[in-house]
């Protein structure tokens, strides 16, 4: 993946996590200043939790 698609991937992903009202990770920091690798993880979590929240109804 080259640096220009590592920032577009990035930007994609902050702004889905945005749109779900998350601004930071769960140890505080903004979104935007986190790595892709960070910022990612932080979407699969989400992700994740919307699930486990589906299959509990």
């Amino acid at each position: 993946m080259s640096e220009i698609e590592a920032k577009k991937r990035k930007k994609q992903l902050i702004h889905e996590l945005n749109r779900q009202g998350i601004y930071y990770t769960s140890d505080g920091r903004k979104l935007e200043e986190c790595n892709l690798y960070t910022v990612l993880w932080n979407y699969i979590d989400v992700k994740c939790e919307e699930g486990r929240l589906l299959s509990e109804e």
